[in-house]
């Protein structure tokens, strides 16, 4: 019965609704306000009593904001209702914030973030987003430039279908410099192809759906490590060009997660674009030595087929959501 009159009063006083954190974190003062209902914290411990300690060692537990400090100023319970909780913070550089406050025994919970700096912006977090990263005052086109160096060495599956047409060209057993020609090629019609795609997907002209463009990705790979085998293409560079607009895609995707708002579309785009070049070009430099001196046909095919089944597994990994696979 406690627990219904203190819903009742909750919704009426504060009109908060159980399942939302309302946050503001203001840049210029460097403070963090958080205020969340009462019952959160009581299903969370399990227990209707608990210290104003152990609630500030459960929340920053459940949000991080990188590069910075995280300071608990002091902890407010008004009326048994609802909990405001102040922070101070200490910032250096870019920083990004992940939120999953009690995301681990309801679903349905919601963070609503207000950013106070020079303009105001509203994220909002849920089970299915619980990390966004924020633009700070560093020069956009390095900032992004960063940004797509990561993305493109993070990215295992594009590394595969760089992969997979390198492991093409040392199939035709040319010489080391043949070879190298043949793969600048490549990697100059893939540049082409994808940063096409990227540009009309940022500026919202072709927008197809995320899982589609994951799953596309998946066929790609499986496409080119068949390739070595049937030999449909071939000119691998023609490959590149058509399948990077695809992977495109993915890399505007990419971009979108990062929450970015298009203000200077150059700096945003090239950046990032010409950081996917240079992840680009330091995993081309450090497997196509490898893979020559390795190379055999017996290996090559091997690579090859290893790929194939973990393209097949991506493709079903990716169509019924599965979310299986590690990478």
């Amino acid at each position: 019965m406690r627990f219904l009159v203190l819903f009742v009063i909750a919704l009426n006083l504060y009109s908060h609704p159980l399942n939302i954190t309302k946050m503001t974190l203001d840049e210029n003062k460097s403070t963090l306000f958080m205020r969340f209902a009462i019952f959160n914290i009581y299903k969370a411990f399990h227990k209707e009593e608990f210290n104003k300690k152990q609630v500030t060692n459960y929340i920053l537990k459940h949000i991080k904001i990188s590069n910075c400090k995280i300071l608990p100023k002091k902890i407010v319970v008004r009326n048994e209702i609802v909990v405001d909780t102040y922070f101070d913070l200490q910032c250096k550089g870019i920083y990004s914030i992940k939120f999953n406050l009690f995301f681990d025994f309801d679903k349905t919970q919601q963070g609503v973030l207000k950013v106070i700096s020079d303009k105001e912006k509203v994220l909002i977090f849920s089970s299915r987003k619980e990390e966004y990263k924020l633009k700070n005052k560093q020069n956009q086109f390095i900032l992004f430039l960063k940004e797509g160096i990561i993305h493109i060495l993070e990215g295992i599956d594009h590394i595969f279908f760089l992969t997979m047409l390198i492991v093409s060209v040392l199939f035709k057993h040319l010489k080391l410099k043949y070879s190298i020609f043949e793969i600048i090629k490549i990697a100059t019609a893939f540049t082409i192809s994808h940063s096409i795609t990227l540009s009309l997907s940022m500026l919202n002209i072709i927008t197809p759906p995320d899982k589609i463009i994951e799953v596309l990705i998946a066929v790609t790979i499986l496409f080119v490590a068949l390739n070595n085998f049937y030999n449909w293409f071939s000119k691998e560079w023609k490959m590149a060009f058509i399948f990077g607009f695809i992977h495109g895609f993915g890399f505007a995707n990419a971009l979108r997660e990062m929450n970015v708002r298009l203000d200077n579309f150059i700096q945003v785009v090239f950046g990032f674009n010409s950081g996917v070049e240079i992840g680009q070009l330091f995993i081309i430099l450090v497997l196509t030595p490898i893979l020559f001196i390795l190379k055999s046909d017996k290996i090559l095919k091997i690579i090859s087929i290893i790929t194939i089944l973990l393209s097949i597994l991506w493709i079903i990994d990716r169509i019924f959501s599965l979310h299986l696979m590690p990478f």
